[in-house]
C-alpha cells in the first residue's frame, strides 16, 4: 500500500512512482533520525550549561508537542520531527504525481546527468524517486548529493544508491562545492528556509555557480497562503499531449498571471492568510515564494536559457462550479474519479498539517489564548472536511520553473 493509501485509508490512489514512499522507507527514516545520535538531533534543555547555545551540536527544542529549529536566528516556521516528514513525504508524491514525474525539465531525458544536487534536501526522497526514475531508463551511475541543515535523510547508500549528504546552513554565503560541480541542481519546497543576506541579494548565484554550462536548474515550490480560483479556467497555455494528459487525469488545472482568481473566500483560510501575512513579515520570510522564484529564474537571462514554467492549481475540495457546471449551470458537470478525489484530499490535508505545525507562530500572530485557539482550530477542522467550506474553489498553488546554464 503507497503512503497516499495510508494517508487518507484507501486503496485508490496509484501515484504511478516507485515505491520510495513506502512503509519501507518511512520506516529507514524513522530508523535514522533514531540512530543519528546526540548531534544532529539532539534537543538541549535549560539544565545544560554546554549546550546552551551551540545550536550546530543541539539544534533542536521541544515545543508543546512538537520539535522545532531553537535557534533565535533561523526563522524556519515548520517543525523538524517524524510528523513533519511525513507531511513532506505526502507532498513529495503528491507533486510528482500532478507533475507528471520528480522533474518537469525535458533536457534530462536526453543527457542524463552524471551528478545532482538536492538543496534542502529533508528527508531525501526526492533524490531517491529521481533515482529510480533515472534507473528505470537505464542511467545507473547518477550520484545524487544532498545538504540539509538537519540530518534526517536515512543512508541511502544502503538501497544501491550513489548518496552523498552534508550537513549544510543555507545562511551561509556559500554552498560547500566548487564551481562547474553539478549537471542537474534541484531544490523543492525551500521558500520558508532563511538564506544568508549575501543569497538573498544574489538569487540565483550560487546554485548555478555550482551547476555546470548545460546542466539544469529546477525549483518547485507552493505558495504559504490560498486564493480561490474563478470558475472553468482556461489552460494557461497550449500543452504538450503528455502535460495535458496528466492536468486531466490529476483534476488540476493550469494557470499563469492571467488566471482569475479571488481572494479566500472561507472564512478559516481568510484568518489564516492574515495571520501567517503577519508572522512571515516579522520574520522577513516570503509567504508567495512562487513570484520570487520566478523574478529571480527572469532576471539571470545572461547565464540561464530555455527558461520555462509549469503552474499548478490544485482545488483543496471539490468545487460549487465543477459540481453545477459552471457560472450558469450550462457547462459540463466534473464528476471526478476516486483517484481525483485522493490527490485533492492529500493536497488539504498536508495543508492542514502545514498549518498544524505553524500553530506556536500563528497563534501568537492571531493573538489568541490556547482555549481561544484550540475552539477556532476545531470549528475550521469541521468546516473544512463536514460542512463543505471549501466549495468557492479554494486551491493549493504550486510551481515549477527550469532553465539551461549557457
Amino acid at each position: 500500500m503507497d503512503m497516499m493509501s495510508v494517508a487518507l485509508g484507501t486503496g485508490a490512489f496509484n501515484p504511478n512512482v516507485p515505491s520510495a514512499a513506502s512503509g519501507s522507507d518511512l520506516h529507514s527514516t524513522h530508523s535514522a533520525i533514531s540512530s543519528t545520535g546526540p548531534t544532529p538531533w539532539a534537543a538541549t534543555s535549560t539544565s545544560s550549561l554546554t549546550s546552551l547555545n551551540d545550536y550546530t551540536n543541539y539544534p533542536l527544542v521541544r515545543q508543546g508537542d512538537r520539535t522545532y529549529l531553537r535557534d533565535p536566528e533561523n526563522n524556519y516556521p515548520l517543525p523538524c520531527d517524524l510528523p513533519e516528514i511525513h507531511r513532506q513525504i505526502l507532498r513529495s508524491v503528491m507533486l510528482i504525481r500532478v507533475f507528471g514525474g520528480p522533474f518537469c525539465n525535458p533536457y534530462l531525458t536526453d543527457r542524463p546527468p552524471k551528478r545532482v544536487l538536492e538543496i534542502a534536501c529533508g528527508s531525501g526522497l526526492w533524490s531517491g524517486m529521481c533515482n529510480d526514475h533515472l534507473s528505470r531508463d537505464g542511467h545507473r551511475d547518477v550520484a545524487f548529493h544532498g545538504i540539509d541543515l538537519v540530518a534526517i535523510a536515512p543512508d541511502l547508500r544502503k538501497n544501491g544508491m550513489n548518496w552523498h549528504f552534508k550537513r549544510h546552513d543555507l545562511r551561509k554565503p556559500r554552498l560547500p562545492f566548487p564551481d562547474d560541480y553539478f549537471d542537474f541542481v534541484f531544490i523543492k519546497d525551500a521558500g520558508m528556509c532563511p538564506l544568508s543576506p549575501a543569497q538573498q541579494a544574489q538569487g540565483l548565484v550560487e546554485p548555478l555557480r555550482v551547476l555546470k554550462s548545460g546542466g539544469v536548474l529546477e525549483f518547485w515550490d507552493s505558495d504559504s497562503v490560498f486564493r480561490s480560483l474563478l470558475p472553468n479556467p482556461a489552460p494557461a497555455r497550449k500543452l504538450e499531449s503528455k502535460e495535458q494528459e496528466t492536468a486531466d487525469a490529476t483534476a488540476t488545472y493550469t494557470f499563469s498571471s492571467a488566471t482569475p482568481f479571488t481572494n479566500a473566500q472561507n472564512k478559516y483560510l481568510q484568518n489564516y492568510n492574515s495571520w501567517l501575512g503577519k508572522a512571515f513579515d516579522s520574520r522577513k520570510l516570503p509567504s508567495l515564494p512562487c513570484s520570487t522564484i520566478g523574478l529571480a529564474f527572469n532576471s539571470e537571462v545572461d547565464v540561464l536559457e530555455k527558461v520555462e514554467s509549469r503552474r499548478i492549481a490544485i482545488p483543496l475540495g471539490e468545487p460549487r462550479w465543477e459540481r453545477e457546471g459552471g457560472k450558469d449551470g450550462s457547462g459540463p458537470r466534473r464528476q471526478l474519479t476516486a483517484d481525483q478525489l485522493s490527490i485533492r484530499r492529500t493536497a488539504l490535508l498536508t495543508v492542514i498539517q502545514m498549518i498544524e505545525g505553524m500553530e506556536p507562530m500563528l497563534m501568537e500572530a492571531s493573538g489568541k489564548s490556547r482555549d481561544e485557539w484550540d475552539r477556532w482550530w476545531t470549528a475550521m477542522i469541521i468546516d473544512l472536511f463536514q460542512k463543505g467550506g471549501l466549495a468557492n474553489g479554494e486551491c493549493l498553488e504550486v510551481s515549477a520553473w527550469w532553465g539551461v546554464k549557457k
